[in-house]
This record gives structure tokens, sequence and C-alpha cells, in this order.
């Protein structure tokens, strides 16, 4: 994800703000009922062979492969088009019960300059169809509006927010910096709140208003963009582990977590997550296993 990138990192200050939810009030949930979603952003990556996968797997097995150390992918291939049920039928079968998708909304939807035509809405409809066809398997889909959809076109929003179907698990991530604005910030939350629509909080060193930790019912998802060569990770890992205290206390049952690295460095996620999963069992209490690094295999 090129969202946000920076050349340097050394001056980037990752502080997060506190999560809060103004608009909902949820009981807390127990930490023993948390559940915690992780994945990477592609599972076709050449490069993980050696590291996340066994160095002799099949490129038609890599979804297999990659399902046997995460428990969730956020599924960017589908942000050119719908998947074939064929297709959404061989994913579902490559992975195990407990395992999720997380779908991206197909930019011919996003993109439009009305996406609320009927072309969108048609769009739209064939996408709920993927997402239904992986049944119990489908996780958070996820919408990335267009750079260049400004808080301006807010009654758009609203048009297209209120067509999506309130059960559907479906989070929003805006790019344009204009809806960050607290004159609008408000506005957007309180109708995702009223529409079952989770924030997407982008942690992306660029641009740290999209990490603006603002909720919306009782899903957190993050969007992280890191480079584990940078120590910075580190520091990162720490704040959002120790966030998830608070995102209890305000109601949040599940949270999703995908880590994009940059591409010449995606086998690196391997390190990301054995740090976070570290961090994750000791201050949380959970039982995650590390990831297999089978360059050590």
């Amino acid at each position: 994800m090129k969202f946000g990138f920076l050349d340097s990192l050394d001056q980037v200050d990752f502080t997060l703000p506190n999560l809060k939810n103004d608009f909902q009030t949820f009981t807390s949930v127990p930490r023993s009922q948390l559940k915690v979603f992780i994945g990477a952003p592609v599972w076709s990556d050449k490069n993980y062979l050696a590291r996340l996968y066994p160095q002799k797997t099949k490129q038609k097995d890599f979804l297999s492969a990659y399902a046997k150390q995460f428990n969730s992918i956020e599924v960017n291939a589908t942000r050119y088009g719908t998947p074939k049920p064929s297709v959404i039928q061989k994913w579902y079968d490559s992975v195990g019960p407990n395992f999720k998708f997380s779908l991206k909304v197909p930019q011919v939807i996003t993109h439009r300059k009305d996406i609320n035509d009927k072309v969108s809405r048609e769009r739209f409809d064939q996408f709920l169809l993927a997402v239904d066809g992986l049944k119990e398997k489908s996780g958070m889909s996820f919408a990335v509006m267009a750079n260049y959809f400004k808080a301006n076109n807010f009654n758009g929003l609203v048009d297209f927010v209120e067509n999506i179907p309130f059960d559907l698990p479906l989070a929003i991530e805006f790019r344009d910096s204009s809806w960050f604005e607290p004159s609008i910030l408000d506005q957007w939350q309180k109708l995702f709140a009223e529409n079952n629509i989770t924030t997407v909080k982008t942690d992306t060193p660029g641009r740290r208003d999209a990490a603006h930790c603002r909720l919306v019912g009782e899903n957190l998802f993050v969007r992280y963009v890191g480079d584990y060569s940078h120590p910075t990770d580190s520091f990162r890992i720490k704040n959002w582990v120790s966030s998830f205290d608070r995102a209890l206390s305000l109601g949040v049952k599940n949270i999703w977590f995908y880590v994009h690295q940059p591409g010449d460095t995606r086998g690196k996620v391997l390190d990301f997550f054995n740090s976070f999963i570290v961090e994750l069992n000791e201050k949380q209490q959970m039982n995650f296993p590390k990831l297999i690094d089978y360059s050590l295999v």
C-alpha cells in the first residue's frame, strides 16, 4: 500500500490517539471473549517462499500454506473485480473452518464519479454474492474510497451507506484529508453508527490523521503500513496491543489487524507478526502460536 508512504520514518510521531466511541455505548468485553484476526494483504507473493511457506510450495497451494500461518487475509485482489463463484468456492475449500476472508470492495464501485449510479449498485450486488459464497469464512469486507472522494460529497456517502445491507460486516476507509476535519468527522461517524458500518484505522507514516482511532460498533479494523527494518515498528506494536485494553472496555469483540510491508521486504511480515504475537500473548493473555519461519527449518 503506497498511501502515506515516506522515504524516511525518523521524524514521524507514531503516537496513537486514545480509542473512543462518541455515539454508542456497549458493555465491556471480557478478555477471554476477544477475537483477534491477523493477516497480510496477499498470499501469492513468491517472497514468502522459504520464509512463510516451505521452499517447495507450489503456487496453487499458496493459499493453503498461508492459512496454516494466519487466521485471516485482507483480499486486495478483489479491487479489480468480483471473483467468479468457482473461484470463491476454491478459496473456501483451501482454508480451515475458522479462517476469515476480508474482501475489498471493487474499485469499479468505490472509484466511480457517482458511487450510487446503476452500475455501482449492480456491481455491489455481485460483490454481495461473493461475500455470501464464503459463508462463515467471510470476515470484515472493506471499501477504500478514492483519493478524490472528498467530504463535500457527504450526501453521496449517505446514499451509499444507506444502501448497504445492515447485516453486512463492512468497514470504510477514507483517503482525502477533508474527512478528518473536526467539522465533518462526527457527522460521518454518526452515520456509520446508525448504519452498522465500521471505521478503518489506517496507520501509515505520512498520514497520521487516518489513524484516527474513532470506534463505531464492536469491531476494531486496522490497516497497518510498516517497515520491520525500522525500529519504530517495535514501538508501534506495543502501542496497538496496549490499546486493546481500551478497545475491550468500549465493547470491541473483534479485532482485525492487517499488515502491509514494502513489496521487496514482504517476507518481514513474519518478523513483525512474531513480535506482535509475543506482545499479544503477554499483554492480552492470549495463546497465539508464533508463525513458522521456514528459513530455519
